[in-house]
């Protein structure tokens, strides 16, 4: 009778053992057939696949990631439960593994280009960019962020970080993208803005445009200060301050800690001191949150010491930290700025010398300098608009982007050479 048992207990030992063995292959024959439909885009069969094979490899950290690719860029799923389904997989990525910065990167692009959520994808950048600072991809999506956000002055960083993993050949098109970055941020990224569906393949971007965007991500994201202020900063921009000021006065009411935001706090003092607000103004402004220093820090202070304080001596010091930074190195108003405050501390050989640097750089962000750049730039691999391109830059004096398109002068020159001699062999 004992014997029997034993023989029965074995029998359903070798059978549940079996099954697992048959379940385990058919599983792994699953993740082969989405392999093979990942790479011809097949995202259906990715995802059949994938969930079956994740039944029985629920760990598999890399198949939750192909799987949230294949959620995300299927056309024929509902967008929301698409992006939702995407989302809850790559939930699954825990923090200390090796694919953590991978889906959190994944994840932002979900919330910046279909959810319209800046803020909360931001988030998940620097998440991205704290576990693996060298992440070229979380560098790439935080610089376009930053441009569809109205902070283009806070890409250079990142921007920095993706030219030098391009490759040699295709760094002309990435620095055309820094280009458009810099002098034409609200308008760079036309192929975002149609996958957003602010602009119709074909149309011209326009301020109008860009407007509708950042209003979207306000509406998307109501309770996110850095949207209130991005749209506050697109009607002082445009010359309407006071327009400007009501909807930052109503974001005090819906956002969470607006004060705690510099960009917010930025925009706010700027459109005080606009409307001649100058307690209000210095207020703020004393009362900045975060790190004090960067770019708008600078320059607001040093317009306030100048205008406000009439400290001319600190108002100096901060116009020289600003025109030594981008974009202060084309900011010609600043440079105005700072050539008065020098003749108001009476130092007028100074100032005269930095009234005719800014009236060079006034020059060189006229349109018909622009124009034809542009228009050149259509093509950035060619030798004659990298040799324009190396010389605008060099006037400018941003010697970082002078070398790069010399790089590619001389890249162009040595390849013309031979082809120049295999032809004469």
């Amino acid at each position: 009778m004992k014997i029997r048992v034993f023989a029965l207990i074995a029998v359903g030992i070798l059978s549940v053992g079996g099954y697992f063995g048959v379940t385990r292959l058919g599983a792994l024959r699953a993740h082969d057939r989405a392999l093979r439909a990942l790479r011809i885009q097949d995202w259906r069969t990715v995802r059949n696949e994938l969930q079956t094979y994740l039944k029985v490899f629920p760990a598999d950290e890399s198949a939750r990631l192909n799987l949230a690719e294949a959620f995300f860029k299927d056309a024929r799923l509902d967008p929301e439960r698409a992006v939702s389904s995407a989302i809850q997989q790559l939930g699954h990525v825990r923090r200390e593994s090796a694919l953590f910065p991978s889906a959190r990167i994944q994840e932002a692009r979900m919330f910046l280009f279909a959810r319209m959520q800046p803020h909360r994808a931001e988030s998940l950048l620097r998440e991205a960019l704290a576990a693996d600072p060298e992440s070229v991809d979380a560098h790439f999506v935080l610089w376009k962020l930053h441009d569809l956000t109205g902070r283009s002055h806070l890409t250079e960083p990142h921007f920095r970080k993706v030219l030098e993993a391009t490759p040699a050949e295709q760094r002309p098109f990435r620095l055309r993208e820094w280009y458009m970055s810099q002098f034409y941020p609200a308008t760079a990224n036309p192929e975002i803005d149609q996958l957003m569906g602010f602009l119709e393949p074909g149309a011209v971007q326009n301020a109008v445009m860009e407007l509708r965007r950042l209003e979207a991500f306000r509406d998307r994201e109501p309770k996110a200060a850095l949207n209130h202020a991005a749209v506050a900063r697109w009607y002082s921009l445009e010359g309407d301050p006071k327009a400007a000021l009501l909807l930052l006065q109503k974001a005090l009411d819906v956002a969470d800690a607006p004060l705690q935001e510099p960009f917010f706090v930025a925009t706010l003092t700027q459109v005080l001191f606009d409307l001649g607000e100058f307690e209000s103004a210095l207020k703020h402004y004393r009362a900045w949150p975060g790190d004090l220093l960067g770019y708008e820090y600078s320059r607001l202070g040093a317009i306030l010491a100048d205008e406000v304080e009439r400290d001319y001596e600190r108002a100096i010091r901060g116009y020289r930290e600003v025109i030594a930074v981008w974009p202060g190195q084309a900011d010609w108003r600043i440079q105005f700025r700072l050539a008065r405050c020098l003749a108001k501390a009476r130092d007028e050989s100074a100032a005269e010398t930095m009234r005719q640097r800014a009236k060079q750089v006034e020059l060189l962000m006229e349109e018909d300098v622009h124009s034809p750049l542009r228009r050149m730039l259509a093509t950035p691999d060619q030798l004659e608009i990298c040799e324009r391109m190396t010389q605008f830059y060099e006037q400018l004096g941003l010697v970082f982007e002078t070398q790069h398109w010399r790089d590619q002068v001389n890249r162009l020159q040595r390849e013309s050479d031979r082809m120049g001699r295999s032809r004469t062999q």
